[in-house]
């Protein structure tokens, strides 16, 4: 796990890591500060933090009568979105 000055000295490196599929723990002080990962492992981790949040609201919209269908848990989701601004 490269520090802050390392990781800036060996950047060029650590992206040709993190574009053949590896993800980089950077610290700071000796803590976990960042994660670096190419686009494609993010945009993964986007999609399924979406289904897990879909799943959520899915969860609370079912909980009362039947399980709602795929229109309701889209409304559901957008709304949710809209509020957190």
């Amino acid at each position: 796990m490269p520090g802050v000055a390392e990781a800036r000295k060996q950047l060029g490196k650590l992206l040709r890591r993190v574009q053949s599929g590896s993800v980089v723990t950077i610290s700071r002080r000796g803590r976990p500060a960042a994660v670096l990962m190419s686009v494609e492992a993010y945009r993964r981790l986007e999609r399924a933090e979406a289904y897990l949040r879909a799943l959520e609201i899915s969860d609370r919209l079912g909980s009362g009568s039947g399980v709602p269908d795929a229109l309701t848990v889209a409304r559901a989701a957008r709304e949710e979105l809209e509020a957190r601004g």
